[in-house]
């Protein structure tokens, strides 16, 4: 029983610890969330814009933009992430935690990442991971990383550019046709249905808009080519960053649940044992109680 109460108590410090993480964790994906909607709202309205007729949107671009690119995320070969390739290639970002004893967070993760190779097999596919869990999985099984980041707790918009800088440069220099991210959304009172996110290439955006959309006419300060890259590589970072702290805030939920979990079963079994010895040790008092009654009536 000792042990089992000091399980217990150590569960319930977890179980506390993960839940003021899941509130900070909470409090800024709300934020950054919010931020990030009206980012997608003006780069889908400028995207609107820019294309008044779909035959227009290339003629539209500055000729530097239409050059062929180099591998380098550059402002001159940004606009190369709206191409549509034929898919060959296509690369998975697979963010897990970097610690267990969150229940089945990562284990579920990990499986729909092996069904998605198993499904793209006809394809020539590449896997990015992201936390430490998938790394050392990975890893273990001897498979090949096309990039990797051990660390997602700290998520900061570093991290994020990071790993958005890494993806442009796979994609421009034509190491892969697609870039897909996987990870558990957070929902409200539990934790989301893994999804899968499509990140490159920007084309997924531009079919987006529809044809019949409001067009909106902006006036562009100091200049289209300028602020439309901009907005771009701002919108690439803001999405990776909002993934990452989604991740993030699910996977404290998770360990917050699952850490609940194992403590009210830690007090179950400890209510069972105290049952059970309170049972045994009345039931030698009884035992007890009748052999000294027997003793005294053979003495009288």
């Amino acid at each position: 029983m000792k042990s089992i109460e000091n399980i217990h108590e150590i569960t319930k410090a977890m179980e506390m610890i993960a839940g003021f993480r899941f509130k900070r964790a909470e409090n800024r994906f709300s934020k950054s969330k919010f931020y990030f909607g009206e980012m997608e709202r003006m780069v889908l309205n400028l995207c609107s814009s820019v294309m008044d007729a779909k035959t227009q949107r290339a003629a539209r671009l500055p000729p530097a933009c239409r050059q062929a690119g180099n591998g380098q995320a550059s402002p001159r070969n940004v606009f190369q992430l709206f191409d549509k390739r034929k898919i060959q290639k296509k690369t998975l970002v697979v963010m897990t935690g970097d610690k267990g004893l969150c229940g089945a967070y990562n284990a579920n993760l990990l499986k729909m990442a092996a069904s998605w190779l198993k499904e793209n097999n006809r394809f020539e596919t590449g896997l990015v991971a992201v936390g430490k869990v998938a790394v050392n999985f990975f890893k273990k099984r001897h498979m090949k990383l096309m990039s990797d980041t051990p660390e997602k707790s700290m998520v900061d918009l570093e991290l994020a550019k990071k790993i958005t800088t890494e993806l442009k440069t796979l994609f421009l220099s034509g190491k892969t046709d697609s870039v897909e991210l996987l990870y558990t959304p957070f929902r409200a009172g539990g934790t989301g249905q893994n999804v899968f996110k499509p990140f490159l290439s920007l084309n997924t955006l531009m079919d987006s808009v529809k044809p019949d959309a409001e067009l909106y006419d902006y006036i562009y300060e100091p200049g289209f080519e300028a602020v439309f890259i901009s907005l771009l590589e701002k919108y690439l970072e803001g999405k990776m960053y909002v993934c990452l702290l989604e991740s993030l805030t699910s996977e404290y939920n998770a360990r917050r649940v699952a850490m609940k979990q194992a403590t009210e079963n830690g007090e179950e079994v400890l209510d069972n044992l105290r049952l059970l010895r309170n049972k045994t040790r009345q039931a030698t008092i009884t035992r007890e109680l009748s052999e000294i009654v027997s003793g005294a009536s053979v003495l009288v």
